[in-house]
């Protein structure tokens, strides 16, 4: 079994997994914490950060807690071995892979700061939860909530600034007037920065250049590569509702598709709104992308409510990618470092079993000589064992 200890964590779980059947010790959060200090003496400080749109931010000291919202912000966290002090809702959170990693995410130790992602925010929760950074968009909450600067301005003077942006939709598809302005790891270095956590970040990347070089080497020629549409908010095959999330270097949600090479069904031709099943059965992908149904669903339940769903309806029984078995999944909004990895793969393995193995339909089942990624490598990482 494996175990992390996490920074700024009251206590570690007692969590098991079946990743590669190796023991380690487990450090207290005080030592990852001390030798974080220790590794930001204060010649680092002050430091200045800019993460769009918000204006640059000088820290005095190195921020020790955070907030997030329902973004990859929370996974970039996890992914530097820092645990959140305060979340929105986490019914929809990638907690199922900090489990199999056993990473110790308690939510006992969170301050919630709404009641799920679009609803109960208030500001007395903010100042209870006391964070040092919120790595929350000002504009996300603005949607919610009748904020005006003031609001604002009175909760980072009382606690810390907001430095979050949204991290989710791609340029096409400028949902909400905010487009990613980042890559994910364009924000991740961001975030690493803000912790003073560079040598964690430069692991990262090199881990995640070792995964996409298995990937790129596996991969068929691009005209050779499958037409997918990648639908989000979530599959109701009876509903006749779809949305459809372009394929784009920016669009977060939808980046497992974009980088294991797979051609947009939509390209040029997005939809403001739903797309019925006429549209669909227009362009007739190769496949069907369940995008967030990764992290959101168990492969049961992937099956009962999309797969056999679509199975059964008289419209969706003539989409090619229901007739060949293509209706495949991949996480979505939470989609940070730790969660790409595993999307990357399982996504890998459902469209290109050949080359990279088959799918057993959980992450979790994923034999250890048939993994792409190293978990062993991933947790030391995120414990600081660089």
């Amino acid at each position: 079994m494996i175990a992390a200890g996490l920074a700024g964590c009251a206590g570690n779980t007692d969590n098991s997994t079946e990743s590669t059947g190796e023991s380690t010790e487990t450090r207290t959060n005080t030592e990852v914490a001390n030798e974080t200090e220790e590794s930001t003496t204060s010649d680092t400080t002050p430091y200045t950060v800019q993460i769009e749109p918000n204006d640059p931010y000088t820290f005095e000291e190195v921020p020790e807690t955070y907030g997030v919202g329902t973004s990859p912000f929370i996974d970039m966290g996890m992914a530097l071995g820092i645990h959140p002090t305060a979340t929105t809702g986490l019914e929809r959170a990638p907690l199922k892979f900090y489990d199999l990693l056993n990473l110790g995410f308690d939510e006992s130790q969170i301050t919630k700061l709404a009641s799920d992602a679009e609803s109960g925010y208030d500001k007395e929760n903010f100042y209870a939860a006391d964070a040092d950074i919120w790595l929350i968009s000002r504009k996300n909450i603005g949607r919610y909530v009748s904020w005006d600067d003031s609001d604002f301005e009175d909760v980072e003077t009382r606690t810390g600034p907001f430095l979050g942006t949204t991290l989710r939709f791609a340029p096409q598809a400028a949902v909400q007037d905010e487009p990613n302005p980042y890559t994910m790891y364009e924000a991740f270095e961001k975030v690493a920065e803000i912790f003073q956590r560079q040598q964690q970040f430069q692991a990262w990347q090199s881990l995640h250049a070792d995964l996409m070089s298995t990937i790129e080497d596996g991969l068929p020629p691009e005209d050779e590569r499958p037409t997918v549409a990648a639908i989000w908010r979530g599959i109701s095959p009876d509903s006749g509702r779809f949305r459809i999330a372009p394929l784009h270097r920016f669009g977060n949600h939808t980046k497992s598709y974009y980088r294991l090479g797979m051609q947009d069904a939509f390209e040029g031709q997005y939809p403001d709104g739903p797309v019925g099943y006429e549209e669909l059965l227009r362009a007739d992908p190769d496949y069907i992308g369940a995008v967030g149904a990764l992290t959101s669903a168990t492969h049961e339940e992937f099956v009962d409510t999309i797969i056999e769903p679509f199975e059964s309806n008289e419209n969706g029984q003539q989409l090619r990618a229901v007739q060949n078995g293509n209706v495949v999944r991949s996480s979505g909004q939470y989609m940070g470092p730790i969660v790409d990895m595993f999307s990357t793969e399982a996504v890998a393995k459902q469209v290109y079993p050949d080359e990279f193995g088959e799918w057993p339909g959980s992450v979790g089942d994923v034999p250890e000589s048939e993994q792409l990624f190293d978990r062993r490598r991933l947790i030391d990482i995120v414990n600081g064992d660089l």
